[in-house]
Formats: structure tokens, sequence, C-alpha cells
């Protein structure tokens, strides 16, 4: 057989803004954890999420690729037989690395594409509220093929051993080289390499050499679709081939190393399907669960490993401070220019270590933001200040600020909270207002109201209100059912302005 494809061309990640979409994609997700699967009811809930909210909204389609592609591709939920009836599980990958207060996808995405391989339990249609299940016809005779082949390939753990065998070639760092995309297809239709989730560096070394003596050659045809892999922020897609993004210190060199390294040492592989012979024998490793446990980088691999392929010492080393013109004078912090609230959501995109960076903690803050929950307390937030008649603003670090005609400045921190997490994301809002007052006094002054949005009355700790409104003069407000604004008692005179 010839292999022309590696990554899907059904989950259209070119864009920066793409991450958010998958971090929105798994809040919903969340939402039908361990419940019967109802693909209807599934599609009803994506189609009511506002456009201005989120970059699910404004897909016109049934959502046939989300809810078939990002399973399939990315591991993002698995299908499992519970009492005879299908549910929907978020797998663990998703709840650790997406559903969280500051969403990493490029930490989901490295451990998920590391074991994403072929064959695969792609094709799957099931059956709502029943135990059936079916086998896409081009599917199924695709995934016989590779299993009447013995491929066992990786697409990603082949394109890292690759980057290290042509350093090896090259005599050259693995940060100075370029795998063409003709050297990717020509491994990854040699018998010597794709047979193995893993295949033997020497193996690599001697087909590249192959084909750069002009012995071997790649498809006539091959669709070269990488731009998933910048997602990762360890692999970046270019025109002419693929290499390791460039460390922006000797922290992250030492762990871009490590990580390469630690990929091309893992020889985790899934044989579930090995000696299928027809639809019902591939079902089986589907049925049985087994191939949705294993497509799922929290649950299949260690977790000294899972720990290492996501650290980030050396993204948060860097220092968020310029130095002034004045060289005489202390280093002056970063401050952003205001801007009106996006709408789109496409002008601030998950933060990469591939672009330049020079404050580390917007990478905290527009992960914080990416939360789904967080924009859709945001949106309404916008909303009830526009009708209003405030021209709400934001930046990279604020929120909201918002002018309240002839009744002051108010500086908004969104905070998305659960009963486990009400106390350290309410320091953190405390912290950051605070901070932002100083930092923008220039820009909004010094006497700006200070306002902490919760998705709900914060009763779980029931000194909280009186610690935030009375000793710390910070208004805490949130919407009821109604789509009113609420406020404690005590902190009516704090957030007046807004009635």
């Amino acid at each position: 057989m010839i292999i022309k494809d590696l990554f899907s061309h059904k989950i259209h990640s070119s864009k920066d803004s793409w991450a958010n979409k998958l971090v929105d994609l798994a809040f919903v997700f969340a939402e039908f954890d361990g419940k019967p699967y109802d693909r209807v009811e599934l599609e009803n809930r994506l189609g009511k999420i506002s456009p201005r909210a989120s970059t699910v909204g404004r897909d016109p389609s049934k959502f046939r690729d989300e809810i078939s592609a990002y399973p399939a591709y990315l591991g993002l939920y698995r299908v499992e037989l519970i009492n005879g009836v299908w549910h929907f599980v978020l797998s663990d990958t998703a709840k650790r690395f997406l559903v969280t207060e500051e969403p990493n996808v490029p930490a989901f995405m490295l451990l998920q594409l590391l074991l994403f391989q072929y064959p695969n339990g792609m094709g799957i249609a099931y059956y709502g509220n029943s135990d059936k299940v079916r086998i896409q016809a081009n599917t199924r005779d695709r995934t016989l093929e590779f299993i009447e082949n013995n491929i066992h390939l990786s697409p990603l753990r082949l394109i890292c051993k690759a980057i290290k065998a042509v350093a090896i070639l090259e005599a050259k760092s693995i940060f100075e080289i370029k795998v063409s995309y003709d050297e990717i297809f020509v491994l990854a239709n040699e018998s010597s390499i794709n047979t193995y989730s893993n295949p033997s560096i020497e193996s690599v070394i001697q087909v590249i050499q192959d084909f750069r003596n002009g012995n071997v050659f790649p498809p006539a045809k091959y669709e070269s679709r990488f731009h998933i892999l910048k997602h990762t922020d360890f692999i970046l897609p270019e025109r002419d081939g693929l290499k390791l993004r460039v460390p922006i210190n000797a922290t992250d060199r030492k762990e871009i190393e490590n990580k390469l390294e630690l990929i091309n040492s893992i020889e985790t592989t899934f044989i579930g399907f090995d000696g299928s012979n027809n639809s019902d024998e591939i079902l089986k490793s589907i049925t049985d669960g087994s191939w949705g446990k294993y497509f799922d980088g929290v649950r299949t691999l260690k977790s000294d490993i899972v720990e290492e392929l996501t650290s980030e010492s050396g993204i948060f080393e860097t220092e968020f401070y310029v130095p002034s013109k004045d060289k005489a004078q202390p280093l002056s912090p970063i401050t952003y220019e205001f801007r009106k609230r996006n709408t789109e959501n496409e002008n601030i995109p998950s933060y990469s270590a591939s672009k330049k960076r020079i404050d580390p903690e917007i990478t905290r803050i527009r992960r914080q933001k990416s939360n789904l929950n967080h924009k859709l307390i945001l949106q309404q937030l916008e909303e009830y200040l526009e009708l209003k008649g405030c021209s709400p603003l934001e930046n990279e670090h604020i929120d909201l600020f918002a002018t309240i005609p002839d009744n002051g400045n108010f500086l908004f921190e969104v905070k998305s909270t659960n009963s486990s997490n009400l106390l350290s994301q309410t320091r953190k809002g405390v912290s950051q207002l605070y901070e932002y007052r100083y930092r923008y006094k220039d820009k909004i002054g010094y006497d700006v109201s200070l306002c902490l949005v919760y998705p709900n009355k914060p009763s779980q700790i029931d000194w909280l209100e009186n610690y935030l409104c009375l000793d710390r003069n910070i208004g805490v407000v949130w919407f009821g059912d109604d789509g009113q604004l609420e406020f404690p008692e005590q902190g009516e005179h704090l957030v007046k302005e807004l009635i």
C-alpha cells in the first residue's frame, strides 16, 4: 500500500486561533462526560454557543467533523459501552490540560499526537441509546490494508526520529536542520520503518541516505498537511519541511532536547487491531474500549514521562520587564494598549512559544482567557455594560475596563470557579486587580473601582464576601438566572453605579 497522508484534512488547524476552538470543544464535550451518547443533543449544544464567546459557534455545519474527527485524530473523547449503552467519556488528557483554569493546548497536543498511529479507531459510527456500532466501508478497507501490511506507524514519532537522523547525517545541531516532506513520506512508505511505531535510528538514517542518493522515492503525490503540528509548540511546519522550534533560553533548549530524546525512546504501541480480518474483528478493539483507553496520554504514559513532556520551565524563566530608555532608571513593567472588546476571538490566539516572547505572564493570562466558561461570563458582562451605554475595552492583561457614563471607571477581573478552586481563583483575582490598577494608573487613573466577576454567588466560603467588599473594597458580582447582575448586600455601595 502507499501512504499519502498522515494528518486529517477534517481538522482545520492552520490558524493560530484553532487552539481556542479545541478548548471550546473540550469544555462542551465535558458537559456530556459519563452520559449516554446522543449525537443530536451534542449537535444542539454546539449550535447554541454564541459566536461572540466561542470559535465553535460560528460553524454553520452539523458539526460532523468536530464530533467525529476530534476523537479519532486527537483522542479528545471516546465512546464506551456501559450497561449495554454507548456512553460519552472525556479523555483524562483533556480533563487535565484542556478543561481547566488555564488550558494548555501544546501539552495536550504533544501527548496525544505522540500516541496517534495507524491503524486506529477512526471511521466508527455509534448509535445513540443503544449498543449498535458500525465502521465505514472506506475506513474498514484502509484499516484492513494497514493490518495486512503490519503497519504500526506513529507520524509524530517518525518525524522526531527523522529530525535526529538528519542531525546525525549532517553533523549539525537538532536546531539547525530541517526534514523535508519528501523525506517524511519516503520513510512513511518503507516497510523497514512503518511497521514500527518507533523505528530504529539506524533504519531511519539508512532510508534517508537512500533517498538522498536517488535510490528510493516518495509517492508521486501526497498531502502535506502538517499545520496541526505547530500547536504542539515543539515542531514547526514550514513551506519546505519540518524543524524543531527555536529555544528562547538555555533552560528551554535543554527541555526541547530532553523531549526529543524521550519521544525517540517511547516504544508504546497499540496492537489490538493486529490479526483482524474483517469489520467485526476490528470493532472488537473498539467495543471493548482498548483503543480508546490507549489513545489517552495521561492514562497510557507513565506519570514521569507526562511530566517531562509537558514541562515548561524555560518558558516561565524569561523576564517580563524591558529596559527603560534611560539605562540609569529601573526596569519598566510592560503595559499594553486598550482596544475594543473583540467579538471574533481571532485577535487573541492561544499563546505560542514559537512567537517572540516578551512577557511570559501573558502565557498564563491567555490560557485563562481561553477557558470557555471565562469567555461566556465575559460575553455576558460585555453585553450588560453595553446596555448601560458603555464601550468596554480590553488588553492582554485586563479582562474588561469600562467607563460608566457620569459614574466613574470600573476594572473587572472575571474568574471561572468551582467548589474546589474558589479561594485560589479569588486570590489570583485580587492580586491581578491591584497590580493592574497600579500598572495602568497613567491610562485609567488610580481612582478606579475594582470588581471581581464570578459565575455565581461565591457562597462556599462564608467570610469571602465580607473580606472582599468590606476589607478590600472590591466589588463582587455575578449574573442570576434571569440575566440580571447580582451582588452581596454588604458590597452594594461598591457596584451601585452598575445597577
